[in-house]
Protein backbone atom coordinates (compact mmCIF):
# COMPACT_ATOMS: atom_id res chain seq x y z
CA UNK A 1 0.00 0.00 0.00
CA UNK A 2 1.58 3.45 -1.18
CA UNK A 3 1.27 6.12 0.94
CA UNK A 4 2.82 8.57 3.28
CA UNK A 5 3.34 7.19 6.50
CA UNK A 6 5.55 9.95 7.80
CA UNK A 7 3.15 12.91 7.02
CA UNK A 8 -0.28 11.33 8.47
CA UNK A 9 1.09 9.46 11.94
CA UNK A 10 2.91 13.08 12.33
CA UNK A 11 -0.10 14.83 11.82
CA UNK A 12 -2.27 12.62 14.17
CA UNK A 13 0.44 12.89 16.89
CA UNK A 14 0.52 17.01 16.72
CA UNK A 15 -3.27 16.88 17.00
CA UNK A 16 -3.66 14.40 19.89
CA UNK A 17 -0.22 16.59 21.44
CA UNK A 18 -1.79 19.83 20.85
CA UNK A 19 -5.12 18.18 22.65
CA UNK A 20 -2.72 17.79 25.91
CA UNK A 21 -0.99 20.82 25.76
CA UNK A 22 -3.98 22.75 26.06
CA UNK A 23 -4.97 21.50 29.22
CA UNK A 24 -1.55 20.72 30.60
CA UNK A 25 -1.23 22.26 33.80
CA UNK A 26 2.52 21.20 34.08
CA UNK A 27 3.03 22.69 30.50
CA UNK A 28 1.18 26.09 31.63
CA UNK A 29 0.44 28.13 34.85
CA UNK A 30 -3.32 29.09 34.57
CA UNK A 31 -3.21 30.83 38.14
CA UNK A 32 -2.29 33.90 38.25
CA UNK A 33 -1.42 34.10 41.97
CA UNK A 34 0.75 30.56 41.09
CA UNK A 35 1.79 32.03 38.14
CA UNK A 36 3.05 34.93 39.93
CA UNK A 37 4.56 33.13 43.29
CA UNK A 38 7.18 31.59 40.35
CA UNK A 39 4.53 28.58 39.60
CA UNK A 40 4.89 26.77 43.07
CA UNK A 41 2.35 24.00 44.22
CA UNK A 42 -0.14 25.75 46.74
CA UNK A 43 -1.59 22.61 48.83
CA UNK A 44 -3.80 24.33 51.33
CA UNK A 45 -6.36 21.43 51.63
CA UNK A 46 -8.47 19.38 48.95
CA UNK A 47 -7.19 22.20 45.98
CA UNK A 48 -3.97 19.99 46.37
CA UNK A 49 -5.52 16.84 45.56
CA UNK A 50 -4.37 16.44 41.74
CA UNK A 51 -0.94 16.36 42.65
CA UNK A 52 -1.34 14.81 46.11
CA UNK A 53 -3.95 12.76 47.31
CA UNK A 54 -3.60 13.03 51.16
CA UNK A 55 -4.72 16.70 50.55
CA UNK A 56 -8.25 15.38 50.28
CA UNK A 57 -8.24 14.82 54.18
CA UNK A 58 -6.04 18.16 54.87
CA UNK A 59 -8.43 20.56 56.79
CA UNK A 60 -8.29 24.45 54.60
CA UNK A 61 -7.49 27.34 56.62
CA UNK A 62 -10.11 29.22 58.63
CA UNK A 63 -10.37 31.53 55.40
CA UNK A 64 -10.63 29.78 51.93
CA UNK A 65 -9.65 30.73 49.02
CA UNK A 66 -11.20 28.99 45.19
CA UNK A 67 -9.49 30.75 42.27
CA UNK A 68 -11.12 31.25 38.72
CA UNK A 69 -8.58 31.75 35.97
CA UNK A 70 -9.65 33.75 33.24
CA UNK A 71 -8.30 33.08 29.62
CA UNK A 72 -7.33 36.74 28.56
CA UNK A 73 -5.03 35.07 25.99
CA UNK A 74 -7.74 34.78 23.61
CA UNK A 75 -8.93 37.98 23.23
CA UNK A 76 -5.59 39.10 20.84
CA UNK A 77 -5.53 35.24 19.48
CA UNK A 78 -9.46 35.46 18.11
CA UNK A 79 -8.49 39.09 17.34
CA UNK A 80 -5.96 38.27 14.85
CA UNK A 81 -6.27 34.45 13.86
CA UNK A 82 -3.10 33.09 12.16
CA UNK A 83 -3.30 31.59 8.74
CA UNK A 84 -3.39 27.78 8.85
CA UNK A 85 -3.32 28.13 4.73
CA UNK A 86 0.73 27.23 3.52
CA UNK A 87 -0.70 29.27 0.37
CA UNK A 88 -1.32 32.14 2.48
CA UNK A 89 0.74 35.11 2.19
CA UNK A 90 0.32 35.35 6.23
CA UNK A 91 0.97 31.74 6.84
CA UNK A 92 3.78 31.08 9.78
CA UNK A 93 4.62 28.03 10.92
CA UNK A 94 6.74 29.25 13.44
CA UNK A 95 3.70 30.90 15.01
CA UNK A 96 1.65 27.64 14.81
CA UNK A 97 4.32 25.53 16.27
CA UNK A 98 4.83 28.19 19.19
CA UNK A 99 1.14 28.50 19.75
CA UNK A 100 1.26 24.19 20.40
CA UNK A 101 4.29 24.76 23.14
CA UNK A 102 2.33 27.90 24.47
CA UNK A 103 -0.92 27.52 24.40
CA UNK A 104 -2.36 31.67 24.48
CA UNK A 105 -4.55 31.33 27.84
CA UNK A 106 -2.53 33.99 28.83
CA UNK A 107 -1.24 37.32 26.98
CA UNK A 108 2.35 37.02 25.40
CA UNK A 109 3.97 40.73 26.10
CA UNK A 110 7.45 39.78 25.17
CA UNK A 111 6.60 38.29 21.96
CA UNK A 112 8.53 36.09 20.62
CA UNK A 113 10.53 37.08 17.46
CA UNK A 114 10.67 35.13 14.34
CA UNK A 115 13.42 33.95 13.24
CA UNK A 116 15.36 36.44 10.91
CA UNK A 117 15.39 35.01 7.19
CA UNK A 118 19.15 35.83 6.80
CA UNK A 119 20.68 32.36 5.61
CA UNK A 120 24.01 32.55 3.70
CA UNK A 121 24.92 29.76 1.55
CA UNK A 122 28.38 29.21 0.93
CA UNK A 123 29.11 27.12 -2.21
CA UNK A 124 32.44 25.81 -3.54
CA UNK A 125 33.93 22.83 -5.55
CA UNK A 126 32.47 20.06 -3.48
CA UNK A 127 31.52 22.36 -0.83
CA UNK A 128 28.02 23.31 0.79
CA UNK A 129 27.85 24.96 4.15
CA UNK A 130 24.78 26.61 5.11
CA UNK A 131 24.36 29.55 8.29
CA UNK A 132 20.67 29.55 9.00
CA UNK A 133 21.25 32.56 11.55
CA UNK A 134 18.49 32.48 14.06
CA UNK A 135 16.40 29.44 12.69
CA UNK A 136 19.88 27.20 13.48
CA UNK A 137 18.48 27.66 17.91
CA UNK A 138 15.07 25.51 16.45
CA UNK A 139 17.38 22.51 16.36
CA UNK A 140 18.56 20.48 19.33
CA UNK A 141 21.76 20.89 21.06
CA UNK A 142 21.25 17.37 22.28
CA UNK A 143 17.42 15.69 22.66
CA UNK A 144 14.21 18.34 22.66
CA UNK A 145 12.32 16.31 25.00
CA UNK A 146 8.91 17.35 26.04
CA UNK A 147 5.93 15.23 27.50
CA UNK A 148 3.48 15.65 30.44
CA UNK A 149 0.59 13.06 32.30
CA UNK A 150 -2.82 14.73 33.04
CA UNK A 151 -4.76 12.79 35.69
CA UNK A 152 -7.65 15.82 36.04
CA UNK A 153 -10.64 17.34 36.07
CA UNK A 154 -12.23 14.66 38.12
CA UNK A 155 -15.95 14.28 38.92
CA UNK A 156 -16.73 12.40 41.97
CA UNK A 157 -17.50 12.30 45.89
CA UNK A 158 -16.58 11.60 49.13
CA UNK A 159 -17.79 9.25 51.88
CA UNK A 160 -16.08 10.38 55.18
CA UNK A 161 -12.69 9.19 53.84
CA UNK A 162 -13.50 7.69 51.26
CA UNK A 163 -14.27 8.99 47.49
CA UNK A 164 -15.14 7.77 44.19
CA UNK A 165 -14.04 9.63 40.91
CA UNK A 166 -14.05 9.39 37.19
CA UNK A 167 -11.14 11.45 35.17
CA UNK A 168 -9.39 11.38 31.68
CA UNK A 169 -5.77 10.11 31.98
CA UNK A 170 -3.85 11.67 28.97
CA UNK A 171 0.12 10.74 28.96
CA UNK A 172 2.57 12.22 25.82
CA UNK A 173 6.14 11.98 25.34
CA UNK A 174 8.54 13.21 22.09
CA UNK A 175 11.87 13.09 22.04
CA UNK A 176 13.52 14.80 19.02
CA UNK A 177 17.06 14.84 17.84
CA UNK A 178 19.73 14.91 15.47
CA UNK A 179 23.01 12.61 14.12
CA UNK A 180 26.21 14.70 14.95
CA UNK A 181 26.89 15.30 11.45
CA UNK A 182 23.53 16.57 10.73
CA UNK A 183 22.97 18.85 13.95
CA UNK A 184 27.23 20.63 13.35
CA UNK A 185 25.56 21.26 10.00
CA UNK A 186 22.25 22.71 10.53
CA UNK A 187 23.19 24.45 14.41
CA UNK A 188 26.78 25.43 13.74
CA UNK A 189 26.94 26.15 9.47
CA UNK A 190 29.47 23.54 8.99
CA UNK A 191 30.09 22.54 5.53
CA UNK A 192 28.57 19.03 4.10
CA UNK A 193 30.81 16.41 3.36
CA UNK A 194 30.89 13.40 0.96
CA UNK A 195 30.41 10.00 1.98
CA UNK A 196 28.49 10.76 5.13
CA UNK A 197 25.54 9.96 7.00
CA UNK A 198 22.76 12.59 8.26
CA UNK A 199 19.96 11.68 10.17
CA UNK A 200 16.77 12.64 12.51
CA UNK A 201 15.20 11.16 14.73
CA UNK A 202 11.64 11.16 16.05
CA UNK A 203 10.40 9.06 19.00
CA UNK A 204 6.62 10.13 20.07
CA UNK A 205 3.83 8.62 22.07
CA UNK A 206 0.38 9.64 23.01
CA UNK A 207 -2.47 7.83 25.10
CA UNK A 208 -5.67 8.73 26.44
CA UNK A 209 -7.36 6.27 28.95
CA UNK A 210 -10.50 6.94 31.20
CA UNK A 211 -10.27 6.16 34.42
CA UNK A 212 -11.96 5.41 37.75
CA UNK A 213 -10.96 6.61 41.24
CA UNK A 214 -11.23 4.39 44.37
CA UNK A 215 -9.49 5.78 46.98
CA UNK A 216 -9.45 7.21 50.86
CA UNK A 217 -7.52 9.87 52.60
CA UNK A 218 -7.58 10.45 56.44
CA UNK A 219 -5.35 11.51 59.07
CA UNK A 220 -3.29 9.28 60.85
CA UNK A 221 -2.66 11.97 63.87
CA UNK A 222 -4.12 14.96 64.58
CA UNK A 223 -3.50 17.18 67.80
CA UNK A 224 -5.75 20.32 68.35
CA UNK A 225 -6.43 22.50 65.09
CA UNK A 226 -3.16 21.47 63.18
CA UNK A 227 -2.48 24.90 61.71
CA UNK A 228 -2.74 26.61 65.05
CA UNK A 229 0.64 27.28 67.27
CA UNK A 230 1.09 24.18 69.03
CA UNK A 231 -1.41 21.91 66.78
CA UNK A 232 -0.08 19.06 64.20
CA UNK A 233 -1.46 16.75 61.71
CA UNK A 234 -0.28 13.98 59.85
CA UNK A 235 -2.20 12.86 56.71
CA UNK A 236 -2.14 9.77 54.59
CA UNK A 237 -4.25 8.73 51.10
CA UNK A 238 -3.90 6.35 48.80
CA UNK A 239 -5.96 6.27 44.80
CA UNK A 240 -6.53 3.31 43.14
CA UNK A 241 -6.94 3.46 39.20
CA UNK A 242 -9.18 1.44 37.30
CA UNK A 243 -8.63 2.29 33.58
CA UNK A 244 -10.05 1.83 30.08
CA UNK A 245 -7.67 2.83 27.24
CA UNK A 246 -9.42 4.66 24.83
CA UNK A 247 -6.40 5.74 22.02
CA UNK A 248 -2.77 4.66 21.82
CA UNK A 249 -0.21 5.69 19.26
CA UNK A 250 3.50 5.19 19.03
CA UNK A 251 5.63 6.15 16.12
CA UNK A 252 9.72 5.81 16.13
CA UNK A 253 11.37 7.17 13.17
CA UNK A 254 14.49 7.99 11.36
CA UNK A 255 14.67 9.98 8.10
CA UNK A 256 18.36 10.40 6.87
CA UNK A 257 20.08 10.75 3.36
CA UNK A 258 23.98 10.14 2.98
CA UNK A 259 26.03 12.02 0.59
CA UNK A 260 27.60 10.23 -2.05
CA UNK A 261 31.04 11.25 -3.73
CA UNK A 262 30.79 14.20 -5.09
CA UNK A 263 28.06 16.67 -3.44
CA UNK A 264 27.12 18.09 -6.59
CA UNK A 265 26.97 14.55 -8.92
CA UNK A 266 24.47 13.76 -11.38
CA UNK A 267 22.58 11.65 -8.69
CA UNK A 268 20.12 13.11 -6.89
CA UNK A 269 20.10 12.30 -2.80
CA UNK A 270 17.68 9.80 -2.02
CA UNK A 271 16.07 10.61 1.82
CA UNK A 272 15.56 7.31 3.42
CA UNK A 273 12.90 6.96 5.80
CA UNK A 274 12.11 3.90 8.21
CA UNK A 275 9.41 3.71 11.09
CA UNK A 276 8.37 1.72 13.09
CA UNK A 277 4.04 2.06 14.37
CA UNK A 278 1.58 1.07 16.47
CA UNK A 279 -1.73 2.21 17.04
CA UNK A 280 -4.97 1.56 18.53
CA UNK A 281 -8.58 2.97 18.97
CA UNK A 282 -11.38 1.99 21.53
CA UNK A 283 -11.68 -1.28 20.10
CA UNK A 284 -7.56 -1.87 21.01
CA UNK A 285 -8.45 -0.80 24.26
CA UNK A 286 -8.14 -2.76 27.62
CA UNK A 287 -8.07 -2.19 30.91
CA UNK A 288 -5.32 -0.82 33.25
CA UNK A 289 -4.76 -0.16 36.70
CA UNK A 290 -2.76 2.25 38.49
CA UNK A 291 -2.28 3.87 42.05
CA UNK A 292 -1.33 7.04 43.23
CA UNK A 293 -0.10 7.72 47.17
CA UNK A 294 0.54 10.81 49.44
CA UNK A 295 0.87 12.28 52.66
CA UNK A 296 1.23 15.63 54.24
CA UNK A 297 2.34 16.86 57.80
CA UNK A 298 0.78 20.45 59.41
CA UNK A 299 2.73 21.65 62.15
CA UNK A 300 1.49 24.59 62.84
CA UNK A 301 2.40 27.40 60.48
CA UNK A 302 4.36 24.58 58.58
CA UNK A 303 3.18 22.40 55.96
CA UNK A 304 5.02 19.39 54.39
CA UNK A 305 3.82 17.40 51.53
CA UNK A 306 4.78 14.63 49.09
CA UNK A 307 2.77 13.02 46.53
CA UNK A 308 3.73 10.47 44.11
CA UNK A 309 1.37 9.50 40.77
CA UNK A 310 1.11 6.60 38.59
CA UNK A 311 2.50 3.99 40.55
CA UNK A 312 3.03 0.59 38.19
CA UNK A 313 0.26 2.18 36.23
CA UNK A 314 0.16 -0.04 33.31
CA UNK A 315 -2.79 -0.49 29.98
CA UNK A 316 -3.25 -3.49 28.04
CA UNK A 317 -3.94 -3.07 24.44
CA UNK A 318 -4.83 -4.46 21.08
CA UNK A 319 -2.46 -2.59 18.86
CA UNK A 320 -1.71 -2.85 15.08
CA UNK A 321 1.74 -3.14 14.63
CA UNK A 322 3.42 -1.89 11.52
CA UNK A 323 6.86 -1.10 9.47
CA UNK A 324 6.93 1.87 7.18
CA UNK A 325 9.67 2.49 4.79
CA UNK A 326 10.96 4.67 1.66
CA UNK A 327 11.19 2.43 -1.40
CA UNK A 328 14.16 3.65 -3.24
CA UNK A 329 13.01 1.95 -6.16
CA UNK A 330 9.63 3.74 -6.99
CA UNK A 331 10.16 6.90 -4.28
CA UNK A 332 7.04 6.04 -2.43
CA UNK A 333 6.44 5.60 1.22
CA UNK A 334 5.34 2.15 1.73
CA UNK A 335 3.73 1.00 5.01
CA UNK A 336 3.05 -2.47 5.87
CA UNK A 337 0.83 -3.81 8.73
CA UNK A 338 2.77 -6.92 10.51
CA UNK A 339 0.46 -7.94 12.79
CA UNK A 340 -3.31 -6.76 13.73
CA UNK A 341 -4.59 -6.94 17.08
CA UNK A 342 -1.08 -7.63 19.04
CA UNK A 343 -1.07 -7.53 22.84
CA UNK A 344 0.65 -4.68 24.40
CA UNK A 345 1.07 -2.87 27.41
CA UNK A 346 1.80 0.58 27.62
CA UNK A 347 3.11 2.35 30.93
CA UNK A 348 2.50 5.77 32.26
CA UNK A 349 5.55 7.36 33.88
CA UNK A 350 5.36 8.04 37.67
CA UNK A 351 5.78 11.16 39.01
CA UNK A 352 6.05 13.18 41.94
CA UNK A 353 6.02 16.39 43.82
CA UNK A 354 7.45 17.75 47.46
CA UNK A 355 6.18 20.91 48.58
CA UNK A 356 6.75 23.12 51.60
CA UNK A 357 4.66 26.01 52.85
CA UNK A 358 5.56 28.76 55.89
CA UNK A 359 3.34 31.09 56.73
CA UNK A 360 3.78 33.98 59.36
CA UNK A 361 1.70 35.81 60.16
CA UNK A 362 0.38 37.68 56.91
CA UNK A 363 3.35 36.32 55.02
CA UNK A 364 3.35 32.60 52.70
CA UNK A 365 6.54 31.25 52.20
CA UNK A 366 6.12 28.09 49.67
CA UNK A 367 8.12 25.71 47.57
CA UNK A 368 8.21 22.20 45.73
CA UNK A 369 9.87 20.21 43.46
CA UNK A 370 7.99 18.49 40.51
CA UNK A 371 9.94 15.33 39.57
CA UNK A 372 7.91 14.97 35.62
CA UNK A 373 8.65 12.90 32.25
CA UNK A 374 12.20 14.12 30.73
CA UNK A 375 12.57 16.78 33.80
CA UNK A 376 12.94 17.99 37.35
CA UNK A 377 11.66 21.46 37.83
CA UNK A 378 11.70 23.98 41.08
CA UNK A 379 9.13 26.77 42.58
CA UNK A 380 9.68 29.09 45.25
CA UNK A 381 7.56 32.11 45.89
CA UNK A 382 6.57 34.52 48.43
CA UNK A 383 2.72 36.33 49.51
CA UNK A 384 2.57 39.02 51.53
CA UNK A 385 -0.79 40.91 52.93
CA UNK A 386 -0.88 44.46 53.64
CA UNK A 387 -4.42 44.54 54.45
CA UNK A 388 -6.44 44.33 51.02
CA UNK A 389 -3.50 44.26 49.24
CA UNK A 390 -1.45 40.85 48.30
CA UNK A 391 2.10 41.41 46.93
CA UNK A 392 3.88 38.01 45.55
CA UNK A 393 7.01 37.42 43.97
CA UNK A 394 8.96 34.21 43.05
CA UNK A 395 10.80 32.23 40.52
CA UNK A 396 11.27 28.92 39.09
CA UNK A 397 13.71 26.28 37.45
CA UNK A 398 11.74 25.00 34.16
CA UNK A 399 12.17 22.20 31.94
CA UNK A 400 14.99 23.92 29.56
CA UNK A 401 16.84 24.33 33.15
CA UNK A 402 16.42 28.38 32.57
CA UNK A 403 15.54 30.49 35.58
CA UNK A 404 12.45 32.00 35.10
CA UNK A 405 10.63 34.87 37.29
CA UNK A 406 7.29 35.88 38.09
CA UNK A 407 5.43 38.68 40.35
CA UNK A 408 2.05 40.15 40.85
CA UNK A 409 -1.01 41.16 43.31
CA UNK A 410 -4.17 40.72 44.81
CA UNK A 411 -6.93 42.76 45.65
CA UNK A 412 -9.91 41.47 47.81
CA UNK A 413 -13.69 43.08 47.92
CA UNK A 414 -15.14 40.77 50.47
CA UNK A 415 -15.86 37.77 49.15
CA UNK A 416 -14.35 38.79 45.70
CA UNK A 417 -11.02 39.30 44.24
CA UNK A 418 -9.24 40.32 41.31
CA UNK A 419 -5.57 38.51 40.78
CA UNK A 420 -2.95 39.53 38.23
CA UNK A 421 0.36 38.07 37.34
CA UNK A 422 4.03 38.62 35.11
CA UNK A 423 5.96 35.99 34.28
CA UNK A 424 8.86 34.85 32.82
CA UNK A 425 8.71 31.47 30.36
CA UNK A 426 10.63 29.93 27.34
CA UNK A 427 7.39 28.06 26.36
CA UNK A 428 8.95 28.19 22.47
CA UNK A 429 10.42 27.20 19.82
CA UNK A 430 13.95 28.95 20.34
CA UNK A 431 13.70 28.85 24.26
CA UNK A 432 14.20 32.46 24.91
CA UNK A 433 12.59 33.83 27.26
CA UNK A 434 9.54 35.91 27.34
CA UNK A 435 6.81 37.86 29.42
CA UNK A 436 3.06 37.04 30.00
CA UNK A 437 0.08 38.67 31.48
CA UNK A 438 -2.47 35.97 33.49
CA UNK A 439 -5.38 37.28 35.40
CA UNK A 440 -7.83 35.30 37.85
CA UNK A 441 -10.92 35.71 40.11
CA UNK A 442 -11.14 35.18 43.68
CA UNK A 443 -13.66 33.42 45.97
CA UNK A 444 -12.44 34.02 49.71
CA UNK A 445 -15.36 31.99 51.74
Amino acid sequence: MASNPMRSNTIGMCALLAACLATSANAQSFSARRMAMGGVLLGGGPGGAASNVAYRAVPEAKEGRTGIPLPIGLIPLLADMPSFDPNDSTFNAYELANLLYNPPWNITLGGTSAPSNDITIEIAQNRLAVDLGDIADVFPKDHTKIGNVMNEPSIGFGIRQLFVAVAPLVEYENDLSLNDALRAALRDGEAFTPNTLYQVFDDGRAQAAAALHLGAAMPLMQKGDPRAPGGAGVYAGARVKILRGLAYGQAENVASFTTSDTLFGSNPVDIGYTGHYRDAGLSGGGWGRGLDLGAVWLMGNLELGLGVNDVATRIDWKVRESLAYSDSATGNYVQNVIRTDAPFTSEIPTTAVANVALRLGNILLAGDIVRGINSTQGHAGAEIWLHNLALRAGGSIDANQKLQFGAGTGIRFGHFGLDVALATNSRNLSRERTLELGAGLALYH
